[in-house]
């Protein structure tokens, strides 16, 4: 049944997911208190719906119930109807998703609930049908039901949303502190990702899988202080296969949200702005560790998508990418074997199919998401060509098509700008800055940073989203965590103190609206902020690094960095907060474990000083960000201005106005060394890498299964009998 020509509360909003149902006939809300009041007065119990504008599940019940006329009614006449956007509103989607996972013991969205009026919840799911099917009800009679059960029940329901909420409150107690070392602890987690380990296609466990940047970030961390090559053997599977597969664009780069399938074959497509920073982050942490161009070429990728894609005309970020255009999941991604050879001709159709396993059947409805299934020596071999000319085959080829998928109607995109997603792109592009030295990632992080700055940091607080010209809703921890640890990136990138200073304030604000005096910790929420059924701690990381951790770690640094001991102290009662629920379960806290790996390391502090358009000076500043090391802190000294923010760099001038380099490190200051090559040798050597991950033949043999080698074989009969196998 289509849409209502009339429009709803919804059309007054800026946020695209609440636009999206702006004119369906059920009589929304936003959340607030005109609907948290009406529900009290009329005595109605409260649909509530939380989603976001680029789920694919939530645009398919948006279609299939709240477009239906008469499941609308139903809604309307029973309940007070409140639709969220969980990007929007962090704090509320983290309370109701913790409620469905203690009623049902899974969540996901769209995330459906149905509430007393007091806001506690009773009843809900996720997507459900218009109509029985699957073992699933229909909506009408899930409507129905929990109409009836607080019309008829009110006692029991009472009893049991309390139950629900004591639940969540529970978990937001933390475990028993214990004292483990950050070692132990970073081992336990290791051997409980070794087990979940897919030695055949990498990432963990044996169904769909998520790129989890943190897990990597660990075990890289891990590899660092241990030499062990088969921690980073899985490193180097898993990201080489991600960056292989289906859930990389292999023509337009960035990652879609997560593999359906083990084998990192087909993804759901959403694209979102904070999985873009995070394996940004992670390919450059590899990079640094391994020297692959492979983890070169994908956070170039990733940058150059963003900034053709993803950024506003002021230099800010948006939020995410749709998965569906035109009522279809995947479209604008995919090719029918049809349009490959149509764009390409014959003889450079074979080799781009060849390379990137296109066929008639395709995955999707006969459509193929692309995925190197073999490389470029392997595919001039079977073509018979020279591999120079195979490269310039698939050079054209991808530009080629993706000239042509640019002509395609376009994914949705949610344009609303959030300052904690926005800080982690910030990091990712000063990460970039530093390892490849391009002046242009720093320009945009900087750009970014000012835009977040001017308009969300408003009397001593942070506002979360921007949009149509609006600054609107409390920041969240994440928001502030977030951006506190791009504008210290920031300064380590630039070594402007201005940085430093917007990161103090920042710092302060946070401690001050967000710490929690009796357990330790940081609050989601503000003590400001308006009251909701429970005050949640994010200390589990869950798609992005927990906000507790990254607060954490942050302030550790920035402690460090400032010589001010209220960060610091405050970082490592965080860490000590959590530590017992890191012992209970700790490869769920990767984040929490680095920031507590930092806070028991010694960290190695270098002051650079001297002229930096000397040669030496660059080649002294290139050494220092080469390898791979976490804990790592570097100052550039400009005089006492420097002294000023940093009280470590005082007196580390350069001597005799040369390169000079002062390097401390596991309690000892060494004598200031003027060459790259000196430098070096104080910092250390990193890990030998013992394990030849380099080996050609051995990443063949991984990837291809029997599978995929009858695959091949059938392709060439293919090609043989529809004239595509001349050369």
């Amino acid at each position: 049944m289509a849409p209502s020509e009339k429009t709803n509360r919804l059309s007054q909003e800026t946020s695209p997911y609440l636009l999206q149902h702006s004119h369906q006939p059920v009589d929304w809300y936003a959340w607030g208190p005109e609907a948290l009041d009406r529900a009290k007065r009329e005595d109605k119990p409260i649909f509530l719906s939380i989603g976001y504008s680029a789920c694919h599940w939530c645009h398919v019940m948006s279609h299939e119930c709240f477009d239906n006329a008469e499941l609308a009614r139903q809604m309307n006449e029973k309940f007070i109807n409140i639709k969220v956007d969980r990007e929007e509103r962090p704090e509320i989607d983290a309370i109701y998703m913790n409620a469905l996972i203690a009623m049902n013991g899974q969540g996901g969205w769209p995330l459906n609930l149905f509430l007393t009026p007091e806001q506690k919840p009773y009843f809900g799911g996720t997507y459900f049908p218009p109509v029985p099917g699957n073992h699933q009800p229909g909506f009408g009679e899930v409507l129905q039901h929990a109409h009836e059960q607080y019309r008829d029940q009110k006692e029991q329901v009472q009893s049991r949303s309390g139950e629900i909420i004591q639940k969540i409150n529970t978990r937001n107690i933390p475990a028993v502190a214990q004292e483990n070392s950050a070692q132990t602890l970073i081992q336990d987690a290791i051997q409980l990702l070794t087990e979940k380990f897919d030695e055949s296609c990498g990432g963990f466990g044996a169904g769909m899988k998520f790129p989890e940047p943190m897990l990597y970030a660990l075990l890289l961390r891990h590899w660092v202080h241990s030499e062990n090559n088969d921690v980073l053997m899985m490193v180097d599977k898993s990201l080489t296969h991600m960056a292989e597969g289906g859930m990389y664009d292999q023509l337009g780069g960035g990652f879609h949200r997560y593999s359906t399938d083990r084998e990192w074959r087909v993804p759901h497509f959403e694209k979102m702005l904070c999985d873009s920073a995070l394996m940004a982050r992670l390919y450059l942490d590899a990079f640094q560790a391994t020297q692959q161009d492979i983890y070169r070429t994908i956070p170039e990728e990733i940058f150059e998508y963003v900034d053709r894609e993803m950024t506003s005309p002021e230099g800010a970020f948006f939020t995410s990418q749709d998965a569906d255009t035109e009522g279809r999941e995947g479209v604008y991604f995919t090719w029918e074997l049809k349009e490959v050879l149509d764009l390409l001709g014959p003889r450079h159709a074979q080799v781009f199919a060849r390379m990137y396993g296109v066929t008639p059947s395709g995955q999707l409805e006969r459509r193929n998401v692309l995925r190197v299934i073999q490389d470029m020596e392997k595919t001039a071999e079977e073509a018979g060509m020279p591999i120079f000319e195979v490269g310039h085959i698939i050079k054209n080829a991808r530009k080629s098509l993706l000239e042509m998928r640019n002509k395609r109607p376009p994914p949705h995109r949610d344009e609303k700008i959030l300052a904690g997603w926005n800080g982690l792109m910030i990091s990712a592009l000063t990460k970039g800055f530093i390892v490849f030295r391009k002046e242009l990632y720093l320009q945009r992080a900087t750009t970014c940073a000012d835009f977040i700055w001017k308009n969300l940091w408003q009397e001593g607080s942070l506002l979360r989203v921007y949009k149509d010209g609006q600054a609107r809703f409390k920041g969240c921890l994440e928001d502030y965590a977030y951006l506190l640890e791009a504008l210290v990136s920031l300064y380590e990138a630039s070594f402007e103190s201005h940085w430093l200073e917007k990161a103090q304030a920042l710092a302060e604000s946070m401690i001050n609206q967000f710490w929690d005096e009796k357990e330790g910790g940081f609050f989601m929420t503000a003590n400001d902020h308006e009251s909701l059924i429970a005050r949640l701690k994010n200390s589990m990381d869950d798609a992005m690094p927990s906000a507790n951790a990254v607060a954490a770690l942050t302030l550790l640094r920035l402690g460090r960095l400032t010589g001010n001991p209220l960060f610091e102290e405050k970082g490592r009662q965080t860490v000590r907060a959590f530590q017992g629920d890191m012992a209970q379960r700790p490869a769920a806290y990767t984040a929490l474990l680095a920031a507590m790996d930092f806070m028991e390391s010694s960290p190695v502090e270098i002051v650079l000083s001297g002229p930096k358009e000397d040669k030496e000076y660059q080649k002294m500043l290139e050494t220092l960000y080469r390898d791979y090391r976490p804990n790592q802190m570097v100052v550039v000294y400009q005089g006492e201005e420097t002294v000023k923010w940093i009280p470590w760099a005082e007196g580390r001038g350069p001597v005799s106005n040369q390169p000079t380099a002062y390097v401390c490190k596991e309690g000892t200051c060494h004598p200031p060394v003027h060459t790259s090559h000196a430098l070096y040798n104080l910092l250390g050597r990193p890990p030998e890498i013992r394990l030849n991950i380099f080996n050609e033949e051995k990443k063949i043999k991984d990837m291809q299964s029997q599978e995929q080698g009858n695959f091949l074989n059938a392709m060439s009969d293919i090609f043989k009998f529809s004239g595509l196998g001349k050369k």
